[in-house]
């Protein structure tokens, strides 16, 4: 299986394509001890799964979206000031306010981005895997292969397959007739109602005949939905009039519904977006168009993906909620806190050298005395003093060298100077 799945895809994908392959499987295998062989169970069961492992990273999100909900009305409060300002002085003063508030909460500005970063690559590997199941699910691979060698072995099955692929647009690229995944590729994507035009086409080489005629009736309820659908074909077939809409149109219908529902649950604890400022202008565009582009995709695509849009946000609308109710049990405080302990830590790692730079930044030019600045001068000139002496008392130094390093100092001692007093003259600008 392993050598399969690493010719049905690659890059970053292909380690998350071989877990998620390898765990869909499994499912698959699980299934049929009960005598249940079921693709669309199966994706429904492994949906379940892959929402469960991703726990962790939802538990992340939810945690950031009760601190937004605090953190947002400040944060709109810095935008508003700062709308109609942008010069450099004021867009770094905002930058610096919104940090404070990151800073006040423990929070950081990509902690809601960060587990949804995670999350893609997994994401579209799933998409692989469902898309391209007998790549991954061995049994199912098995049964398409009674066709798929017969097939390979028919004289000019080459010339055939690929007029079939065009004429029926079977979704597969780089089509080889003597490499067998290339075969089931193209025959997992056939309609229902197409294994009877691939029966005509090979009509004159009986072994391709009787092939089909035994294990199409198997693939087709091995793929069948509720309702006479398979998760092959599209849910959506208006050519096909009443009975090609219904009762596939309920495929797109619930996918916009379930991804509505989602978004509402998830972001119920947070507050209306404002629709003046750029952020909850884009954000109240998403949440309209995420239902829309769910209704879109599953009228285009197969209903094998659509039936995994629905039950995933099914699967995270009630994740969500019972991880809500456990929020819900423990303060918000309490969680402020928590993440207050860790930036304090992170912090403390850093060092003081920039809590110094800070001070010196935050110093006045004008509250600056002769004094101070004779200060910073006598203590830099005491460590090159130090040096000099130590030099000195090693005999590597010669008259005429010692003159160089006191010079060397001076022009050192006015260097150091001349960088306290530019860095504090740039503060004060």
């Amino acid at each position: 299986m392993s050598i399969l799945v690493l010719t049905q895809t690659g890059g970053i994908l292909k380690p998350f394509a071989i877990i998620l392959g390898f765990i869909m499987n499994y499912i698959y295998r699980f299934l049929q001890i009960f005598g249940i062989n079921n693709v669309g169970l199966t994706i429904i069961l492994f949906t379940l799964v892959i929402n469960v492992l991703m726990i962790p990273l939802t538990v992340k999100q939810q945690k950031f979206s009760k601190m937004s909900s605090l953190m947002n009305p400040e944060l709109q409060k810095v935008q508003k000031k700062y709308q109609n300002r942008k010069d450099e002085k004021s867009m770094r003063m905002m930058q610096a306010e919104t940090q404070a508030i990151y800073d006040k909460y423990g929070a950081s500005p990509t902690g809601g981005c960060l587990p949804m970063l995670i999350q893609l690559p997994i994401l579209f590997a799933l998409y692989r895997v469902i898309y391209n199941v007998p790549a991954y699910v061995e049994p199912v691979r098995e049964i398409y292969e009674h066709i798929a060698q017969p097939i390979m072995s028919a004289s000019g099955a080459g010339d055939i397959m690929t007029t079939l692929i065009q004429e029926m647009s079977l979704r597969v690229t780089n089509f080889d007739i003597t490499d067998i995944d290339k075969v089931i590729d193209a025959l997992y994507v056939v309609k229902s109602t197409g294994w009877s035009i691939i029966s005509d086409a090979f009509s004159g080489n009986a072994d391709v005949v009787n092939a089909i005629s035994q294990y199409s009736t198997e693939i087709i309820r091995m793929n069948s939905l509720p309702g006479g659908l398979n998760i092959a074909d599209a849910p959506v077939i208006f050519s096909k009039g009443i009975s090609g809409i219904f009762p596939g149109v309920l495929i797109p219908i619930l996918a916009g519904v379930s991804q509505w529902a989602n978004l509402k649950v998830s972001q119920r604890n947070q507050p209306k977006p404002d629709l003046d400022s750029t952020m909850g202008s884009t954000m109240n565009t998403m949440n309209m168009m995420m239902p829309l582009m769910s209704v879109f995709f599953c009228i285009t695509l197969p209903s094998g993906m659509g039936l995994y849009w629905i039950a995933s946000a099914v699967f995270r609308t009630i994740i969500y909620l019972f991880i809500d109710k456990f929020f819900n049990n423990k303060s918000v405080d309490e969680i402020i806190e928590a993440n207050k302990e860790k930036a304090a830590k992170k912090a403390e790692k850093r060092g003081e050298q920039n809590a110094k730079l800070e001070e010196y930044a935050a110093m006045k030019t004008k509250n600056i005395d002769r004094r101070s600045i004779s200060q910073i001068a006598n203590t830099n000139k005491g460590d090159t003093d130090s040096k000099t002496a130590v030099k000195s008392s090693s005999g590597s130094s010669s008259s005429k060298g010692s003159k160089k390093v006191d010079k060397n100092s001076a022009e050192a001692d006015k260097k150091s100077i001349s960088g306290y007093a530019h860095m504090l003259n740039r503060h004060d600008d």
